[in-house]
């Protein structure tokens, strides 16, 4: 018996141990239970594109008309979008073929990352929110043929 007792005491110790951990970091009440992102990749004719200006650290913009957009975006078609102030450092800048600077009313695309929001959102609470994110991709594709 003197050689059973230390194994029934551990024995009763590890199933207390292991509840008092509490809940995984991130689940359950109190834990961050947030949106997945997602990236919006919008189509259409860009205008009033201005660089970012490293000399001064001064964000640039860009608008786009939105014709298509993939199934995150799809509440922006034919909406005007204007991204003032999120073209950043790390925006990433794209051009096509024969292009040499981002004219007005040329085809292209511009990316954001957001969470990923209902497909109950109305066009104009979604314009909202993206106008306000950082731009990852501006990529030009050329004048509109």
């Amino acid at each position: 018996m003197k050689r059973l007792l230390p194994f029934m005491i551990a024995a009763l110790l590890i199933p207390g141990a292991a509840l008092a951990k509490g809940p995984k970091p991130g689940k359950g009440p109190g834990g961050n239970n947030g949106k997945a992102k997602v990236q919006y990749v919008l189509k259409g004719k860009l205008s009033g594109y201005s660089a970012y200006d490293s000399s001064t650290s001064t964000n640039g913009s860009i608008t786009i008309d939105v014709t298509r957009a993939n199934r995150h975006g799809r509440a922006l078609k034919g909406m005007q979008l204007v991204f003032t102030g999120q073209v950043t450092s790390r925006t990433r800048i794209t051009l096509g073929d024969g292009v040499s600077v981002i004219a007005d009313n040329d085809r292209g695309l511009v990316k954001v990352r957001a969470p990923r929001e209902p497909r109950s959102m109305s066009g104009t609470d979604l314009a909202a929110i993206l106008t306000t994110l950082a731009v990852r991709q501006v990529a030009d594709q050329g004048p509109a043929s």
